[in-house]
Formats: C-alpha cells, structure tokens, sequence
C-alpha cells in the first residue's frame, strides 16, 4: 500500500531534518537557515511554509480541513403522538488548497456500552432537518447543507456509466459537490436515536482525502468475489465519551475527547474487466 498525504509533504522535510547532519544548535537542519532562540531544528518555519506550499498546489493530493461544532439533539413527534429523539453534530469543510475539489463525505458513528455496540449513519429526514436549522438559528437562506448535499449529485447533475462498446476508454462520470478554494462550507450530520446508556462515542468522516492513492496489487479482488475489491482509506475519528454514574445517564453531556486519522479496511463493488 502507498500513500500520500498532504501533511507527508511536511512528513518529507521533518524526515530529511532527522537525516541531516546537524550544524549547530540555532540553524535548521535541513536548509541551513538560522533559527530564532527555542525554535525546535525539526519544526523549521522556513521548511513548514515550503512544504505548505507546494501541497496547497498539488491537484491529485489534499485535505478538506474538517472542525466538528458541539453534539446536540432535537425531539419530534409523530403520526401516534409518540416523541422521537434525534442527534446532530454540525461541522464545516474548508479548502485550503488553491484548486476546486469534488468530494463526498460520508458520516457514520458507532457507541459502546459494555458488550452492547450500535451503528449509526448520517440521515437526511426533512422535518428533523428543520427542527436542526431551528436548533442552530440558522436563518432563512443561511446555509446548512445535510447528507443528500454532501452525499448527491448537485441539481440538474447525474452519475453516467460508461459506454457499453468494448473498445471504449470513456469512464464512468461521478456527479460530485464541489468546493472551491478558500471555501467553507456550514453542514450537519443527523443521527437516529443513540443508545441513552452509551459510555463511548466514535463518529467516522469518510472522504476529507485523497491519501490512500492505491497501487494496482493493493486493489485486489478477494476470494470468490471477482467483481468486489478490498480497499484502505484514511478515516477521520472524532472520539466522545459520556461520563456519569447509572441514575439518569441519558441526560448526561456528551463530551468531545479528540481526534484522530486512521487506516480503515473496507469491500467495495467493481465493474473492472
């Protein structure tokens, strides 16, 4: 499996600093430069800029910068009179980099109670939506984008298989959301009911990045399933946790712990001949 990461850039010039000889205790490992008093040689300013640059340049590899807002929850009732309970988490999606990016961004989260586990994945219900906007204060015509926008293709757009004739290179055409440069985008994930009894929160982003480039042997079938492939993405965790003893634990706060990147491993389908 290769990888690259846009902070790799960065990864590059700490890892020429490790194996630069060093020249002397105020000068930069790595291009020479002098430093400032308590400046650490491997964090160079000078170095971190460069590599900066030229990731914010680079069309095939990047980062959405993802900042997740505070955990809340809504109430609806339905057709029976009986109260529904559902979760949000708001978030923005910013661009850095200097070129447009399409992009899809999955949203899925998981809690743990003892042996007890559950799933959940980002939903797009319309009433539940406008009690979310309402719960935000998001005004009329102030933007507040849900699954079906991160997830779908935008208005007036449609995925396009590729053509049938054998002898064609055409590919298949992805209808994906697009952020441009220096844009940020206002959105929210809605969950169904989490487990009141939940001691841990992971809340998984898919899709803030092209890291896992794949090389043609880690794009494999596996046994007995020509037409699926095993794949590794880098996946954003987001960690919470609800402390508390067992009298009333549903109406304890859930409190954010981190974050972290990790390597996930997951079967997708393919139509590759």
């Amino acid at each position: 499996m290769k990888r690259t990461l846009t902070g790799g850039l960065l990864a590059t010039a700490v890892v020429c600093a490790v194996v630069a000889p060093a020249t002397n205790a105020g000068q930069c490992t790595f291009c020479n430069e002098e430093l400032e008093a308590g400046v650490n040689p491997l964090k160079c300013p000078r170095c971190v800029e460069k590599a900066e640059k030229i990731a914010r340049g680079n069309q095939r590899v990047w980062v959405l910068d993802f900042k997740p807002g505070k955990i809340g929850r809504v109430q609806l009732k339905d057709d029976t009179g009986d109260v529904e309970t559902y979760w949000f988490l708001p978030y923005t999606l910013k661009n850095k980099d200097e070129h447009p990016r399409p992009f899809f961004i999955d949203v899925t989260a998981r809690s743990d109670k003892g042996n007890r586990h559950h799933r959940y994945h980002d939903t797009w219900i319309p009433d539940v939506y406008d009690e979310v906007r309402k719960a935000l204060g998001v005004r009329e015509g102030q933007q507040l984008l849900s699954q079906k926008d991160v997830c779908m293709p935008p208005p007036g757009q449609r995925n396009e298989p590729p053509p049938a004739a054998a002898n064609s290179h055409d590919r298949a055409k992805i209808a994906l959301p697009v952020i441009q440069p220096g844009e940020t985008l206002q959105c929210v994930a809605i969950f169904q009911t989490l487990d009141p009894e939940l001691d841990e929160l992971v809340v998984r982003v898919r899709g803030l990045t092209t890291s896992s480039l794949l090389t043609h042997d880690a794009y494999v079938a596996p046994d007995g399933q020509p037409h699926r492939r095993v794949i590794t993405e880098a996946v954003l965790e987001l960690t919470y946790r609800r402390p508390g003893d067992e009298f009333a634990h549903g109406q304890d706060p859930i409190t954010y712990v981190g974050r972290r990147w990790v390597d996930l491993t997951r079967t997708v389908p393919s139509d590759l001949r």
